[in-house]
């Protein structure tokens, strides 16, 4: 019975992963897709989310901050979302209280929000989002 429950557990967890893949988008896609509007005060909103996200917020420093590029993030199981990228050079404390050095931190913006954020600027796969 119990070996009855592993199989058929493991079944319904396969196919829920494989149900749960999506398609990258290839160019026609990419092209078609809705980024939301140009986020005109992307400054505004990045500063305001790293105010909001990182642990130390009066030790924020931001070096630069790249102008908005239309861009998708996501990979085949957590979904694709759309919107516009912007790169910031940021240094912030960290749990510790020390520094943790300049990185290139990514955060996509989609109609005034962030709706990611990539520290270091690198995904899972080991993609360079920020140069």
């Amino acid at each position: 019975l119990k070996e009855l429950f592993m199989k058929t557990t493991a079944i319904v967890l396969a196919s829920l992963l494989l149900s749960a893949c999506v398609t990258l988008p290839g160019p026609t896609q990419e092209k078609e897709a809705d980024y939301g509007e140009f986020p005109e005060n992307y400054q505004q909103i990045t500063r305001d989310y790293l105010m909001a996200e990182l642990r130390d917020p009066a030790t924020i420093q931001i070096n630069s901050m790249s102008s908005p590029k239309k861009r998708w993030i996501g990979d085949k199981l957590t979904g694709i979302n759309y919107g516009y990228l912007v790169c910031v050079e940021v240094d912030s404390k960290n749990l510790l209280g020390n520094l943790t050095g300049m990185r290139s931190d990514a955060v996509l913006i989609r109609n005034g929000f962030v709706v990611d954020y990539v520290k270091d600027g690198e995904l899972i796969s080991g993609m360079k989002l920020c140069d």
